[in-house]
């Protein structure tokens, strides 16, 4: 039988553990982005350019790349993943069309963070059942 207060606070800590790194990307500015989805030596895309000059947005990618693993890990069906990869060819076709505007792409990652984040949560949630 699962533990319904170690799911509970497992999800709780994961929760604060993700608010901290979203602020913790936010204020720091001064580590290098190495961490894209991406490789910045071939970044042809002037979002992706962007991104690999710009520690903060760097952070950003990091935390959002993250959250989609553990969301695809926790997806039970294939169908929810695949709907999962749709809905992240979506969310890059938005921060792509950005362009090199720095505050439209930490939107379009802060936005797709916290629909993660929520998701991740409810998935959690449904594991407790």
């Amino acid at each position: 039988m699962i533990d319904k207060r170690n799911l509970k606070s497992a999800a709780a800590l994961a929760a604060a553990a993700a608010a901290a790194a979203v602020f913790g990307a936010l204020i720091m500015d001064s580590r290098p982005a190495a961490a894209q989805q991406f490789d910045c030596r071939d970044a042809e895309i002037a979002s992706e350019r962007t991104i690999c000059r710009n520690a903060k947005l760097g952070n950003l990618d990091e935390r959002m790349s993250n959250l989609y693993s553990e969301l695809m890990q926790a997806s039970g069906s294939e169908r929810q993943r695949e709907g999962l990869r749709n809905y992240q060819r979506h969310f890059l076709a938005a921060r792509d069309s950005c362009g090199r505007d720095t505050d439209c792409i930490k939107g379009a990652y802060l936005d797709q963070i916290s629909v993660l984040e929520a998701r991740l949560e409810q998935a959690y949630r449904r594991s407790e059942r």
